[in-house]
């Protein structure tokens, strides 16, 4: 059975939190430079997205008071690496052989990269952003491994395997946030009391000791 507890980071979440000053109000900004007012026209709908989801606020802000920072960039290379954690360790975000995301949490901040070499939003850039994102909020791979094969991106947008066949032919499948996400971004965040999602995989095992009567 699939749960929300299969796409939890509590590492991620405790840090995120941490950064934001546990208010649920994190503060963003983005490298304009490198990105179109499409592409931004798309962080601000993610962000949103999730602040009518959850319990948490955006707020645009200068960079050297962001708590998430937003880059889109051709190349994730190297110098991109992490400097406390990095949800993709050393091979990023890999997807048809080339390096597309990563989120790394530096001492300030959680920094977004995204490979982007245009000015469009297409579906790859919609689930590369979004499972960053993911990240950044405290969401891991499916049971820690990406492209575990009990789940595709129409269970999360933290798996990568988002190829299926039509028709013959393998084609890129792009759901958004799935209701596995959108719980467990409630989870962590806490619901927004007009946006509850519900479902009978909504559950977290605990481990907890007894004592012996």
């Amino acid at each position: 059975m699939k749960s929300v507890n299969d796409i939890l980071a509590p590492d991620w979440f405790a840090y995120m939190d941490y950064l934001s000053g546990g208010d649920k109000v994190i503060n963003y900004s983005w490298k304009k430079s490198t990105l179109s007012m499409k592409e931004r026209k798309e962080i601000k709908s993610v962000l949103q997205e999730i602040d009518d989801l959850t319990g948490l606020s955006f707020v645009k802000t200068k960079k050297k008071d962001d708590d998430l920072r937003f880059i889109y960039i051709e190349e994730i290379t190297p110098d991109t690496r992490f400097e406390l954690f990095d949800v993709h360790e050393d091979e990023g975000f890999p997807l048809e052989n080339a390096v597309v995301g990563r989120a790394s949490a530096r001492k300030k901040r959680i920094k977004i990269f995204v490979k982007d070499d245009d000015d469009i939003v297409d579906f790859r850039e919609k689930y590369v952003l979004r499972h960053e994102i993911g990240h950044a909020l405290g969401l891991s791979h499916p049971r820690g491994e990406g492209a575990h094969p009990d789940f595709t991106s129409e269970d999360t947008v933290m798996s990568y395997n988002v190829y299926g066949e039509w028709g013959g032919l393998s084609v890129f499948r792009y759901f958004g946030y799935t209701d596995l996400d959108k719980q467990a971004l409630q989870y962590n965040w806490g619901p927004n009391p007009e946006n509850v999602i519900l479902g009978s995989n909504m559950d977290i095992m605990e481990d907890i000791p007894l004592p012996v009567s």
